[in-house]
């Protein structure tokens, strides 16, 4: 095994149990969404509490009827990849993955163990990149997996195409890379892992904030091309199958382009003995 490739195995393998718990949460989360909508008697039993909801609370829960009784119950298991748990957990383990490889270890001084043999800066940031692109994959992959599960499991009323999870998964990569690079970049800037997490998780926060509420504030809705959020749409994913292939080019740019900034960043700053 190459050194390069011994680097991304011990830096995925040093914060494997929380990743593992991470990933199962997410799973869970997304498993007991088709065991929801079973219990309510399916998506015609859920079209029929929605028409109930005044239209104000239809925009903060960001489900409007005619659109759901249309796309029926994907639509419904849709707002699963949306919802700020799914959110917070695949955010935790991205914005955890990249602050502890670097920032963390550049803290703790251990940045200078790699460093101290015949391996270059930028293998060392590149085994971090490519172990943050292994950790938005197999992210992307867990919530579809686990609705899935619970799909067969629960079995409820309602048509769904199964292949429509793929383009579930890609659009979630897409949104977890760039996050992902943003995190990246900040993490070879920072020193300390805290101020990592402080800084990508305050920027995940303000840009669903900017999504989720531009319904509302219409000071927000001029500015929504700033979210990440604004260019993930599972919801459409899950319905038809369609990826917007314009969307995924702009977040995987996103991801690429800060996570090549934090490679110079890291390559040139002096870092800490």
């Amino acid at each position: 095994m190459s050194a390069f490739a011994r680097m991304t195995t011990r830096v995925l393998r040093s914060g494997l149990p929380g990743l593992v718990a991470l990933l199962l949460g997410i799973a869970f989360f997304e498993f007991v969404q088709p065991l929801v909508i079973a219990s309510f008697g399916g998506a015609s039993g859920l079209d029929a509490i929605m028409s109930r909801i005044p239209p104000a609370l239809q925009i903060f829960v960001r489900a409007r009827p005619e659109f759901l009784a249309m796309s029926g119950l994907a639509g419904y298991l849709s707002l699963g990849f949306t919802h700020p748990l799914y959110i917070v957990l695949a955010g935790a383990a991205v914005v955890g993955f990249a602050a502890r490889s670097l920032a963390g270890e550049m803290d703790r001084g251990i940045i200078q163990i790699p460093l101290s043999r015949p391996v270059s800066r930028q293998a060392v940031y590149l085994s971090r990149a490519l172990g943050g692109a292994i950790i938005c994959t197999v992210l992307a992959l867990s919530g579809p997996a686990g609705m899935i599960a619970g799909m067969l499991y629960a079995q409820p009323n309602g048509d769904l195409q199964f292949q429509n999870f793929g383009a579930v998964a890609i659009t979630g990569f897409s949104l977890f890379f760039a996050f992902g690079g943003i995190t990246l970049c900040g993490s070879a800037a920072a020193s300390t892992a805290g101020r990592v997490v402080g800084w990508s998780l305050g920027i995940l926060i303000l840009s669903y904030f900017i999504d989720y509420f531009a319904g509302v504030w219409q000071l927000l809705e001029s500015i929504t091309f700033l979210s990440l959020f604004n260019y993930y749409d599972p919801t459409r994913a899950l319905v038809d199958g369609h990826v917007d292939g314009g969307n995924i080019v702009f977040l995987i740019a996103v991801g690429v382009v800060t996570a090549s900034l934090g490679l110079v960043i890291f390559t040139r700053r002096d870092l800490p003995t």
